[in-house]
């Protein structure tokens, strides 16, 4: 598949693009070797930077509805998956720009600037998402904040993050949303589970009824049949009191044993690929 996506990643139209990110656009989540991860990135860089560049940071006059709709996948790619240093750079400035005033970003690209600044931010920035997030009002915009705040990488900064869930500064309902990314990093989904287990009983205190039915997605990002044995048996007994807790549990360890099938039967692939590369 990686050989056959760049004949389709420079098409003009948004669907034929958004299928081949589908395809490639996070290889390095699971599948990739720490050690080919440098080829990947240049691999996503080659196919998508030049569109990226091209559409930009910001809507412009009379473009077109695809151009307008890949925008924020495209530069996701770049910034995210390829790491680029000039679209990391941009993003870094940007964040905090956008967190004292909301003008300085085009709201659909929201998100990939705060995600991209997060996933190479340090204390500080975070402080600044969890305040802006404390203070906004839209709780849509609260939510990307949030999710944001999920892609800092530093495990120090995330245990940090996931013990203000269990305060008051942010409705736990809406602060929730910080779990829904940390599905990129199975370091971080560690901390996250270890944190959760540790906590168990303050998380289920806190969170309205039947919500610690959302508890077992906690371990999502998990790709291997032992940790899906580990989250079926630490939380099959706790969650079936709450009403669909016994059927997230099912969905998380399901799809956590099919990403470990997925990597056995295609990573041998995308690694001879990126070792010609």
């Amino acid at each position: 598949a990686m050989a056959l996506v760049p004949k389709f990643a420079h098409d003009r139209g948004q669907p034929v693009v958004s299928k081949t990110l589908e395809i490639v656009g996070n290889l390095d989540v699971h599948i990739v070797p720490a050690n080919l991860k440098p080829k990947y990135q240049r691999y996503i860089s080659d196919l998508y930077k030049p569109r990226a560049e091209e559409l930009g940071w910001k809507d412009k006059p009379g473009e077109s509805d695809d151009d307008r709709l890949l925008r924020p996948e495209v530069v996701r790619a770049v910034a995210l998956r390829a790491e680029d240093p000039q679209f990391v750079s941009r993003a870094q400035k940007l964040a905090p720009a956008w967190l004292a005033d909301h003008q300085a970003v085009d709201r659909d690209m929201v998100s990939v600037v705060l995600d991209t600044a997060a996933r190479h931010g340090d204390q500080a920035l975070f402080e600044q998402y969890w305040d802006a997030a404390k203070k906004e009002t839209d709780e849509d915009l609260q939510r990307i904040i949030l999710v944001g705040v999920g892609h800092f990488q530093n495990p120090a900064i995330m245990k940090v993050a996931f013990s203000r869930v269990l305060t008051n500064d942010i409705d736990i309902r809406q602060s929730l949303a910080i779990f829904n990314s940390i599905a990129e990093s199975e370091q971080i989904t560690t901390v996250a589970f270890d944190f959760v287990k540790q906590n168990y009983d303050a998380f289920v205190a806190k969170l309205p009824t039947d919500f610690g039915a959302l508890l077992p997605f906690v371990g999502f990002g998990y790709c291997d049949t032992q940790h899906a044995e580990e989250i079926e048996s630490y939380f099959k007994d706790r969650v079936e009191k709450f009403a669909g807790g016994p059927r997230n549990l099912s969905q998380v360890v399901e799809a956590v044993r099919l990403c470990s099938v997925n990597k056995e039967a295609n990573q041998p692939d995308v690694v001879d690929y990126l070792t010609k590369y």
